[in-house]
């Protein structure tokens, strides 16, 4: 099977105002576990690029100004290297990177119809692995990606992660539904919901935990929970 990795850097975090700035993508094939096409452009915004987001990547507006493509033909060549793939895959894809390209690629009349796998959900990791940062999960299997928040490089380590795993159980998990569990815990069992991976949310003043379907029906905890969709 052939699927579509996909990582952006952008100018910030808001998909309404702030704007691309790179594309990195690799065309992956399951079986092989391996790259069969990788493709890195900047591209150029309409607006400068922060300090704050050249600090983070590296991507200065000079860089921008030298290298950079226009959007439409970058995001024509990423449609060409989806043709013939099953499914997008993106580490925190669903709340970032498809907010971003949907809107850029509308502006075109554009669109990328494939499902979506996250990385952050989508995978079956251990309970001994707790953080879902793309840094700490390459940490957790084994190695170090040099060029952090750099999207081809992100691409290819999140690829790397995805390869010590059976590619078929990252599609089962993709299709269970995602459901947000509540530990139903005291001030004093607090620690009980801690150490089973609970996050303490202060707004709604309770433990939760970001579970699919499947792996709720397969888990078990000390003490009572309770299922919101």
């Amino acid at each position: 099977m052939l699927v579509l990795g996909l990582d952006l850097e952008t100018t910030g975090l808001d998909f309404e105002s702030d704007e691309i700035i790179e594309v990195g993508a690799a065309v992956w094939d399951t079986e092989q576990k391996k790259p069969l096409r990788v493709f890195s452009e900047l591209v150029r915004p309409h607006q400068p690029v922060p300090e704050e987001i050249t600090k983070i990547t590296g991507i200065s507006q000079d860089d921008i100004q030298s290298v950079g493509q226009a959007p439409e033909a970058v995001f024509k060549q990423l449609l060409d290297l989806a043709d013939g793939c099953n499914y997008v895959v993106a580490h925190n894809g669903k709340d970032f990177d498809k907010r971003f390209l949907d809107k850029a690629l509308k502006e075109f009349g554009m669109s990328l119809d494939l499902p979506w796998i996250d990385t952050m959900f989508d995978i079956p990791f251990p309970d001994s692995i707790k953080s879902r940062k793309l840094t700490h999960l390459c940490a957790d299997h084994g190695f170090l990606n040099p060029f952090s928040h750099r999207a081809v490089f992100d691409v290819l380590s999140m690829f790397s992660v995805v390869s010590q795993y059976q590619f078929n159980e990252i599609e089962e998990l993709y299709k269970s539904p995602q459901r947000k569990l509540i530990a139903k815990v005291s001030f004093e069992e607090k620690d009980k919901a801690k150490q089973a991976g609970f996050r303490w949310d202060p707004g709604q003043k309770h433990w939760y935990k970001t579970l699919k379907e499947c792996q709720i029906n397969a888990t078990s905890f000390d003490f009572p929970t309770d299922i919101l969709s």
